[in-house]
């Protein structure tokens, strides 16, 4: 895992869907996207493992915390879920991100496998997809500051996005929770762009849109760091 480019490539209807996974969970399930050719089927086998020492070296964790953070993530992983709905609303699915885990006891690893209903959202993609390098989120301090990121990277062309304030909430399933925006961009919104914008090549900004005096949705604007550039220099403008 820890060489060469490992490229996360999903469905941007996946990436807007509704879901809730930790930060470990996350970082699980990146590991084993960046494993498929999402322009590819599913390889034959189907399984991904991944071990503690690459989940260490990736996300620079030490060993020991690898291990027992395996085991967790793994476990829960099994229990989560992902809600898709139509543009119209007029229908939702619900499906599981795996139908398979093993935890090697001793060895320090762990296999999974993706269920049959996910698939079509991770291969065989040629449109309306979004890949990015899996690095660009390993210093990422949270789940949420990964779904904001994998949110954005999607628009990097234009780098800009919408969304409202409803579909927000859904997708980050916090539907029931934050009544007051205040607490939502205390705790959520703030430290998420915070973070992206100090541990990846995102630099963003946003603000609210508002319908009166009733705040309707968020507008992101951002662009890509030159990474390129010596962080050490000054440039000068006129």
């Amino acid at each position: 895992m820890s060489e060469g480019k490992l490229l996360v490539t999903k469905s941007n209807i996946l990436n807007e869907a509704g879901y809730k996974l930790s930060l470990n969970e996350q970082r699980l399930i990146l590991s084993a996207i960046s494993r498929l050719d999402g322009r590819k089927p599913l390889p034959r086998d189907g399984d991904f493992t991944i071990t503690a020492i690459e989940f260490a070296d990736v996300f620079n964790v030490p060993i020991k915390q690898a291990y027992e953070t395996l085991d967790n993530a793994a476990s829960r992983l099994y229990e989560r879920d992902i809600k898709t709905y139509d543009r119209k609303g007029n229908s939702r699915e619900r499906f599981r991100w795996v139908d398979y885990v093993k935890y090697w006891d001793g060895e320090g690893k762990v296999t999974l496998s993706f269920s049959k209903k996910i698939i079509p959202y991770l291969t065989l993609l040629h449109n309306q997809l979004t890949t990015y390098d899996l690095k660009q989120i390993t210093q990422l301090n949270s789940a949420y500051a990964i779904r904001f990121y994998e949110l954005l990277i999607q628009f990097k062309s234009t780098g800009e996005k919408f969304i409202t304030l409803k579909k927000l909430k859904e997708s980050l399933e916090l539907t029931e929770q934050y009544s007051r925006f205040y607490n939502l961009k205390k705790r959520i919104i703030e430290p998420s762009i915070d973070n992206i914008n100090q541990s990846t090549d995102l630099y963003v900004d946003w603000d609210v849109v508002k319908k009166g005096r009733c705040i309707t949705g968020l507008r992101f604007l951002f662009e890509q760091k030159n990474i390129d550039r010596c962080p050490d220099t000054m440039e000068m403008f006129d």
